[in-house]
């Protein structure tokens, strides 16, 4: 029999600035694969590979609030952003996508994940079965075709991408493929591809809902915007916002610090209750409550609010409460479309939208 080649053990002394670095990457590698990966491994995987992009990544995650600051940045100059840049940039966004089960993104954000996946797939230099595996086992498997069930290779991941954007265009698909987005994260972390122009050239349109979801992403790990805490801000006297009022529900509005909005609810009557919400992550999701609870979809069951229509009388009664301290208030149909009408009237006024720009861009999609 032929000798065997021998494996050898190598032990090496590193900085505990490299050890931190290691298991940075050791995370993410266990993060796409679904399983857990040895610091030992990624040593390896290191040695026998160009270790740059992934050393890179991993002290981009170190400071992730201040490396997307930077990444935003590059972006909206038409800066080149490097592999490791928008491999960040694609973590965030799995783990956004990933993120808040009842609140899932929008199909529109979905599109973007897959176009982008789409996009960079097809700069890749040599076919690899096994990673083509792992990408349809990320897409919906009704729509691969039927005779390659059991194929995994560029063209049926190609074919499988192309139908589940086709179902996603139709608007009354109401499914998300959630765990697409590790795709696109997993092609720039593991593919050998044609170079970085080529790369930036293929998802420099798609960086706004990346960013987005990167954004919703950061807010899920972290708790907090993607916000400059370091930028001098000059005391500016903002004008007032004025009140907005319909069926004698009125809408009022004060800036906070950090360029945050919170809003308060005032009911009818010379006593009537008034009700605050904010920041951005509550009036957001109240917002897409008032949108989603009607006579049709009689049920919302969100991260914050839980919402619900009842018949009295044969008339429908609209519901909702705080999940944080179980506060509800009820309302009639009409009352309930007043409220509705009140805050679409408040977020057409141009202070109420470019506020709320800014902060989709700080919190992302929620």
């Amino acid at each position: 029999m032929p000798d065997q080649p021998q494996t050898q053990t190598l032990s090496l002394r590193i900085s505990e600035a490299l050890r931190k670095r290691l298991e940075q990457i050791r995370e993410l590698a266990a993060l796409r694969k679904g399983e857990a990966v040895s610091t030992s491994e990624i040593a390896k995987q290191l040695l026998e590979s160009s270790p740059t992009d992934r050393m890179e990544l991993a002290e981009l995650l170190q400071e992730p609030t201040d490396s997307l600051l930077q990444i935003r940045k590059k972006c909206q100059g038409q800066q080149p952003i490097s592999r490791a840049e928008w491999t960040a940039l694609a973590y965030y966004a799995q783990q956004g996508a990933e993120a808040f089960g009842k609140n899932p993104i929008s199909r529109e954000s979905c599109i973007a994940l897959l176009e982008s996946f789409q996009a960079v797939h097809r700069l890749r230099k040599k076919a690899n079965p096994e990673t083509d595996g792992y990408y349809l086992g990320n897409l919906p498997s009704e729509f691969r075709a039927e005779e390659k069930k059991n194929a995994a290779s560029h063209d049926v991941v190609r074919h499988t991408v192309a139908e589940t954007l086709r179902a996603l265009a139709d608007p009354s698909t109401n499914w998300t493929p959630t765990f697409a987005a590790r795709n696109l994260f997993g092609f720039l972390e593991d593919e050998e591809i044609a170079g970085t122009d080529a790369l930036n050239h293929a998802l420099r349109p798609y960086w706004q809902p990346l960013w987005k979801l990167a954004a919703r992403g950061h807010y899920f790990l972290h708790r907090e915007p993607i916000r400059d805490k370091t930028r001098r801000k000059d005391f500016i006297v903002q004008p007032a916002i004025p009140n907005v009022t319909e069926a004698k529900y009125t809408l009022s509005f004060a800036r906070v610090e950090g360029n945050e909005l919170h809003l308060l609810l005032s009911f009818p009557g010379p006593r009537g209750t008034m009700y605050p919400m904010g920041p951005y992550p509550v009036i957001s999701e109240f917002r897409a409550m008032l949108t989603g609870l009607t006579t049709k979809a009689r049920s919302w069951d969100g991260q914050r609010f839980l919402a619900y229509v009842t018949d009295r009388d044969d008339d429908n009664e609209f519901w909702f409460r705080a999940h944080e301290n179980g506060i509800t208030f009820g309302f009639s149909e009409e009352e309930w479309n007043a409220v509705r009408k009140l805050f679409r009237r408040a977020w057409e006024m141009p202070e109420i939208q470019a506020i709320w720009d800014t902060l989709t861009m700080e919190y992302g999609e929620l």
